[in-house]
């Protein structure tokens, strides 16, 4: 009995250790194809956001915008069924930490890629163009027009000391590439959990 009681007792710390073997090389596989993934989806964020410059220009490509936001998890979603499919196959079990765990990193790797995206093009590149085409598209007479009948305006005027959208457009840009960058990385934090529960509970399976 003394006997059986020691190898019960090496055999259930072995079995644990292969348990946290199983568990690491199961996060580093979620982890590696949640780099690809991330990848993907930081490419169509960073299409979503050339698409918001152009609609400055292109006022139909607004709508375009809007589609694509609310497409970003869909494909989120998307990416993670495929991966499921890819590990377990058609039929295969698939629980709900392992989608949610997989969203979660996809999401965060994605959110690097645009906020490196976003850093390099405002720092660079833009040299205030988008900060232009935003004021110069809230002096249209339409905008005009809707900043008076809804308050905005008087709004704007309140808290840019009386300079108007103008000044607002003025102190966005002295915000610098970091900030704007910094936002994809808390946007992440703060909608990843939410978003990749969604994905995890749409994903499982078995």
């Amino acid at each position: 009995g003394a006997i059986s009681a020691i190898f019960s007792k090496f055999g259930g710390r072995y079995s644990g250790l292969n348990n946290m073997k199983q568990n690491s090389e199961l996060v580093r596989e979620i982890n590696n194809y949640a780099m690809r993934n991330g990848m993907v989806l930081g490419l169509f964020g960073i299409l979503s956001l050339l698409i918001f410059k152009w609609s400055f220009a292109l006022p139909a490509f607004s709508t375009l915008f809007g589609i694509m936001l609310l497409g970003s998890p869909v494909l989120g979603a998307y990416l993670t069924i495929k991966f499921r499919n890819n590990v377990v196959g058609p039929d295969g079990t698939f629980g709900f930490a392992r989608g949610f765990l997989h969203a979660l990193f996809m999401g965060f790797y994605a959110s690097i890629w645009v906020a490196l995206a976003v850093f390099v093009y405002l720092q660079y590149f833009d040299n205030g163009s988008i900060f232009a085409a935003y004021g110069h598209s809230l002096e249209t007479p339409e905008m005009q027009q809707y900043l008076l009948q809804s308050g905005v305006g008087a709004q704007f005027d309140s808290i840019s000391g009386g300079k108007g959208a103008q000044g607002i457009v003025d102190a966005m840009q002295s915000l610098g590439a970091a900030t704007y960058a910094s936002m994809s990385l808390y946007l992440s934090m703060i909608f990843g959990p939410v978003i990749s529960t969604v994905i995890g509970l749409i994903a499982r399976r078995g």
